[in-house]
């Protein structure tokens, strides 16, 4: 019996021929002004990538820091505290994944060597 090569298969589409056809769609949409809405986590990365780094330096307690990050570490408790509520959600959502209670560890790590001002506060 003869072996069936891919290239035979009725359903069997050529690569280079969808680039070229996927090619010849983007230059008819840019000559006819078409321009595609960017998709949801295209928009969040965007987003992200132009916030990132903006946020202001929160001052908090550092006693309470350290205690809400070992007590409601694994709910993002800590990260409420110092208003930074999108992270604090992401703990909350996996806090039964085991993840949020790493990340707590490596807050903790950052937290704990940082030396407070006269009124105990740390700058997160």
């Amino acid at each position: 019996m003869r072996k069936r090569r891919m290239q035979d298969h009725p359903d069997y589409i050529d690569p280079n021929q969808m680039i070229a056809l996927e090619e010849e769609m983007a230059a008819l949409k840019k000559e006819y002004g078409i321009v595609d809405k960017p998709k949801w986590w295209m928009r969040l990365g965007d987003f992200i990538a132009n916030h990132a780094g903006t946020r202001q330096p929160v001052p908090v307690y550092r006693k309470k820091y350290i205690l809400l990050a070992l007590c409601l570490g694994w709910a993002g408790g800590h990260r409420f505290y110092t208003k930074q509520y999108a992270l604090g959600f992401i703990y909350l959502l996996f806090c039964w994944t085991g993840i949020p209670f790493a990340m707590t560890l490596i807050d903790l790590m950052i937290a704990l060597p940082r030396q407070a001002d006269e009124q105990g506060r740390l700058f997160l």
